[in-house]
C-alpha cells in the first residue's frame, strides 16, 4: 500500500476544502480520498524527507507553506514573487526554491532545523520571446543539480537560467538558450548522470535533449510531441518524467491529451515509441513512490482524474485504476 498526496486549486473544490488530499493506492486500486487542511491553491507539493510533512506552494497567496497532514499548517513564508507554480528542495534539505511564474522570479527559502521557513533572497530575470505568452520572464520550474547549483525553466524568455546558491543568496550565472517560442516549462535530469537532461517546450509541443560538455549545456535535439499535428483547440506540452535507468522519457501533452513515450540512447537522443490517450488535459506525470519505473501516475486536470499506468519494457499499459478528484495538478 502506498500513501499518495494530491494537490490542486482551491476554487475547484467543494466549499471549505483547500485543494489538498490524501489517498491510499494498493494493487486493487485507490481507496477513499481524505480531504486535508492546507493552504490556498496548493498546486505543487514536495515531500519533506524523514517526516510525513509536505512543503506546498500557495499559488494565489504567493507563499511557501509547511503542511503536517492531519495536523494542519506549519511554518509559512513568502515565495519571493507572484504566482509560485513549482517548488524544489535541495539534496541536503536546507533550501527550497520557489519558481514564481507571474513575476518571473525565484525565491530562496531556508529550512530551519526546527522546521521553520524563511525567505532569504529573491532573484528576478529579464527577457521575452516571440509568443504572446512571452511578454516577460515566467519562471516555471527550478531543479537542483547539487546543493549549490540549479537550473530554472524560464518559459517567457526561452532560457534555462543557471543559478547558484551562495551564502543565503541567489546569483544568476548564465543562460542556456533554447529555440525561440518553445517556452521551456519543465526539465528532467537523466538519473545517475550530471551531463544530460531533457526539457519540455510547452508552447511549440517539443522535447529538447540538452547535454553538458566542457562545463556548458548545449541543446542537441528537439522532437515533437504531436507528430499528427496539434489538437483542434489549445495544445500545450506539460509534464515530463524519466525512467530510473534513463532509457525512456515520458511527456504529457494537453489538447491532444496524450502521453508520449520516447526511447533514449546513451547520448540522450530520443525516438518516439508509443503514444497513449489519457484523460482531458494531462498536466502532471510522475512515478508512484517506491514503484519508480513500474507505475506511472497521470493527473488530468480538466478531466478531474488520476490514472495509474503499468510500465513494461518502457511501454505503457492501462491498469484500470482511476481516481476521480477535482482538477489535480500534482500527485505523489
Amino acid at each position: 500500500m502506498t500513501t499518495l498526496y494530491l494537490g490542486g486549486y482551491t476554487r475547484e473544490q467543494p466549499p471549505g476544502r483547500s485543494g489538498l488530499a490524501r489517498v491510499e493506492l494498493t494493487g486493487q486500486g485507490f481507496g477513499d480520498v481524505e480531504a486535508l487542511e492546507g493552504p490556498s491553491d496548493p498546486s505543487w507539493l514536495v515531500r519533506a524527507p524523514g517526516t510525513h510533512d509536505l512543503y506546498a506552494v500557495s499559488e494565489g497567496d504567493g507563499q511557501v507553506v509547511r503542511v503536517r497532514p492531519g495536523q494542519g499548517l506549519g511554518a509559512t513564508t513568502d515565495s519571493g514573487g507572484r504566482g509560485p507554480a513549482h517548488l524544489a528542495l535541495s539534496p541536503h534539505g536546507r533550501w527550497l526554491v520557489a519558481a514564481n511564474y507571474v513575476s518571473g522570479s525565484v525565491g530562496l527559502v531556508e529550512v530551519g532545523q526546527d522546521g521553520s521557513l524563511e525567505l532569504v533572497d529573491e532573484l528576478a530575470f529579464t527577457g521575452e520571446g516571440p509568443s504572446d505568452r512571452q511578454d516577460a520572464p515566467h519562471a516555471h520550474q527550478a531543479v537542483f543539480l547539487d546543493e549549490e547549483d540549479l537550473l530554472v525553466c524560464d518559459l517567457g524568455a526561452d532560457r534555462l537560467r543557471e543559478v547558484r546558491v551562495g551564502e543565503r543568496a541567489l546569483r544568476h550565472t548564465g543562460d542556456v538558450v533554447l529555440p525561440p517560442g518553445c517556452g521551456p516549462r519543465h526539465l528532467a535530469l537523466a538519473p545517475g548522470r550530471t551531463d544530460l537532461l531533457w526539457v519540455v517546450g510547452e508552447l511549440d509541443q517539443t522535447v529538447h535533449t540538452v547535454r553538458r560538455e566542457g562545463g556548458a549545456w548545449t541543446p542537441v535535439q528537439n522532437v515533437t510531441t504531436v507528430p499528427e499535428g496539434p489538437g483542434p483547440g489549445e495544445t500545450t506540452t506539460a509534464g515530463i518524467v524519466v525512467s530510473p535507468d534513463a532509457s525512456h522519457v515520458y511527456v504529457s501533452t494537453r489538447g491532444t491529451d496524450t502521453v508520449s513515450v520516447y526511447a533514449a540512447d546513451d547520448g540522450g537522443m530520443l525516438t518516439l515509441r508509443q503514444q497513449v490517450v489519457t484523460g482531458h488535459w494531462p498536466r502532471f506525470v510522475g512515478w508512484v513512490p517506491g514503484l519508480e519505473g513500474e507505475r506511472l501516475l497521470v493527473a488530468a486536470e480538466r478531466e478531474g482524474s488520476v490514472d495509474v499506468w503499468a510500465v513494461e519494457e518502457g511501454m505503457l499499459e492501462e491498469t484500470g485504476h482511476s481516481l476521480a478528484w477535482p482538477a489535480p495538478t500534482w500527485v505523489g
